[in-house]
């Protein structure tokens, strides 16, 4: 089985406002129409190319992705996701390439393996601080509207954030890794309905010293129609490789 297509799906930068500025000056001029992001990031998927700028991240995702890009080296920055990459002056910011893969997870952790995953003192050391605080009556809005799509959804928004934060734990820490096929990348150790914020891994929020991740979208991401639930996508970290 081949581990990457020949030619990415989207490409992602991150730019500050005079680049962007200037970015929508040459689409407009050459009759590309951005799409803009107007509650989640991930709407920047959509179209050929669009962005997401600062305030766009705490309209929905305000206890989840937005902490982490607040304390993230992107902080303040525009999200741009593309279609094609974009060449000449954009080159050096070029984050990561994006592309489904035919991967299958060879395990999946226990709840016990979870846990420790979530304890990691090296995860723990670059969890942000406001991670998952979501307000009870939200916490528990969304445990009931999972459990409607899922019948494997935790009872509790405490147990359902545990399997979020050790999805992202698994990233910045990996104890779950493809085989060679898939150059060892840490991959996704839960099926979307039970992920929150992918984004942190696609636009490499964390700023993961692996060449490649192997990330299934979170639900959030599915439900904007930008991503297959439970595909897996394969994400090269440029910078890298």
């Amino acid at each position: 089985m081949e581990a990457t297509t020949t030619t990415p799906w989207k490409y992602s930068y991150w730019l500050d406002n005079d680049k962007l500025a200037l970015l929508k000056e040459q689409m407009q001029a050459a009759g590309t129409t951005m799409t803009v992001a107007q509650q989640n990031p991930c709407e920047a998927i959509r179209g050929e190319i669009g962005y997401a700028e600062p305030h766009v991240w705490p309209a929905i995702c305000k206890h989840d992705a937005t902490p982490w890009y607040d304390e993230s080296k992107f902080a303040g920055k525009n999200l741009v996701v593309s279609s094609f990459p974009l060449d000449g002056e954009y080159e050096a910011y070029l984050e990561t390439t994006i592309e489904p893969v035919g991967f299958s997870a060879p395990v999946m952790p226990t709840e016990d393996e979870q846990s420790r995953l979530v304890e990691d003192p090296a995860f723990l050391s670059k969890k942000p601080q406001e991670w998952g605080k979501f307000p009870k009556e939200m916490g528990d809005a969304i445990v009931k509207g999972l459990g409607q799509m899922d019948d494997t959804t935790p009872e509790t928004f405490e147990e359902l954030l545990k399997i979020w934060t050790a999805v992202h734990a698994n990233f910045v820490n990996p104890q779950y890794r493809a085989g060679t096929d898939f150059n060892r990348a840490p991959y996704s150790i839960a099926k979307s309905v039970h992920i929150s914020s992918c984004c942190v891994e696609f636009f490499n929020l964390f700023d993961s010293p692996d060449k490649a991740l192997l990330v299934r979208p979170c639900i959030g991401g599915v439900i904007v129609k930008v991503f297959k639930q439970d595909q897996y996508y394969l994400v090269k970290n440029v910078r890298n490789g």
